[in-house]
């Protein structure tokens, strides 16, 4: 796994991949809410066994500017004729297209493909597919993160913490591909997997990003009224029972 730091190298890594026939793409952020999330770094993976991650928002640490990374990488995510895949395409798809990105030639979805071949499978997260499917055990993001008060986020981590981490998820994406695709045919899955659901997932991409559009004084205005309400029939029910209990505590309204 690589780490890209300086132009050079970059360029170098998009001219090989200029010659590829598919790409594995993921992003490393900040937020599990695509629409919040800040980028932290990109990895991509065009053979097995190897990854390559791009940090743009670190910190801490030697980066490029994004504004140039994302220049560069418009050209290559956005070439139709170059096959991509993702694991929960839609996430990294909504975070580059925030941050200017454009990718078109969606090809696979990983996490789409282990649900349809496994819809009563454990998991769906790329770490149970790749132990599953590849019998690799992979880093989680706890270890990486951590997890309750003590955790942080990837921004705050060293560049050669996040690397392998990220790198490991481009690799392991594209490795998976090919075995899913085989489950699929097996399964007499692919039509629906290639015409039905994978085309969707630009379309619910494009909702998440519109959203939907809410009328805020009029919802303020309802939720105070309805506070009212509530409150002149808490009353009500604590003539009724002769005291005050606390009304949404099912122990005591079942007492009551």
């Amino acid at each position: 796994y690589s780490v890209i730091q300086d132009e050079g190298s970059l360029n170098l890594l998009l001219e090989k991949i200029s010659q590829a026939n598919a790409l594995a793409f993921d992003v490393e952020t900040t937020d599990i809410d695509p629409m919040r999330a800040r980028l932290v770094g990109v990895s991509l993976a065009f053979g097995e066994g190897e990854g390559y991650y791009i940090p743009v928002g670190h910190l801490e640490g030697e980066q490029l500017p994004w504004e140039l990374v994302r220049e560069k990488l418009s050209r290559i995510l956005g070439d139709e004729t170059i096959a991509k895949y993702a694991h929960h395409a839609k996430y990294d798809m909504i975070v580059l297209a925030r941050n200017g990105v454009e990718v078109k030639g969606l090809a696979f979805d990983t996490m789409v493909a282990g649900w349809l071949v496994n819809p009563a499978g454990r998991s769906l997260n790329l770490k149970d597919l790749a132990w599953s499917y590849l019998g690799v055990e992979m880093t989680t993001i706890e270890e990486l993160i951590g997890k309750g008060k003590n955790q942080t986020t990837m921004d705050l981590l060293p560049i050669s913490k996040v690397a392998p981490y990220a790198a490991a998820d481009a690799d392991m994406t594209y490795r998976l591909v090919g075995l899913l695709d085989n489950k699929l045919q097996e399964l007499g899955l692919a039509k629906l997997f290639y015409e039905v659901e994978l085309p969707l997932i630009p379309v619910l991409m494009d909702m998440e990003m519109t959203g939907v559009k809410l009328d805020i004084p009029f919802l303020k205005e309802m939720s105070k009224e309805l506070g009212q309400k509530l409150q002149a029939l808490e009353e009500e029910i604590y003539k009724l029972v002769g005291y005050r209990f606390n009304v949404n505590s099912p122990e005591q309204l079942s007492d009551a």
